[in-house]
């Protein structure tokens, strides 16, 4: 199963967090769900830190997926519905918190009770 986006709406930044939120990640390749437990990783030791070691920040660097850290870090932000609103707007997608969406689990659930 694919999720269908209007990509000519969205940067590939955009469409690969989408799939990674909606856990359609099956199609992704490893390299981006890689890239994405890094940022979770330099998010996670950032914000456990006394001394900020800013590895986001260093993360987010020129030559360093700098798109992909900035749509995840105002994700991660106080306005994270505005941009999560608005990604899935111009994705032509219904918002997951209100509409039954299938994960990857749940597909794989599924189709073991089916065997």
């Amino acid at each position: 199963m694919s999720i269908k986006f209007r990509s000519k709406e969205l940067t590939a930044a955009e469409a690969s967090f989408l799939k990674w939120q909606y856990g359609f990640d099956d199609e992704d390749e490893p390299f981006e769900r890689a890239l994405w437990q890094a940022i979770m990783r330099a998010w996670n030791a950032d914000a456990a830190s006394e001394t900020s070691p800013r590895h986001l920040e260093r993360l987010g660097c020129a030559d360093a997926y700098p798109e992909e850290v900035a749509l995840y870090v105002s994700f991660k932000s106080e306005g994270s519905d505005t941009v999560w609103n608005e990604l899935i707007r111009r994705a032509g997608l219904s918002d997951r918190r209100t509409a039954k969406v299938d994960t990857s689990i749940d597909r794989r659930r599924r189709a073991a009770s089916r065997a």
